[in-house]
């Protein structure tokens, strides 16, 4: 289950990078007003692209460190001092 979650997290921005450049690609030139629809929805899509990419770039980062601190077997945070 936590492999298809993580292939899915990384393949949806890629869908999402491949409709933008569809949109951006195939769009009719035949007025502005679509087109300037066309390249918004681009626009918004490939913002979510990229929220979603380092979405799973830091659930990555996040799952590489937690084995880490588990096996320390120190304080969560060392370099704190302790609160009076």
């Amino acid at each position: 289950m936590k492999k298809l979650a993580v292939g899915l997290i990384f393949a949806v921005p890629i869908a999402l990078f491949a409709r933008v450049a569809y949109l951006i690609l195939l769009a009719p030139s035949s007025d502005a007003a679509s087109l300037d629809h066309l390249y918004r929805q681009a626009a918004y899509t490939i913002t979510w692209a990229i929220q979603l990419s380092y979405l799973a770039w830091l659930g990555m980062k996040w799952r590489a460190q937690k084995p880490e601190a588990a096996c320390a077997g120190g304080p969560e945070h060392p370099g704190r001092s302790p609160s009076l």
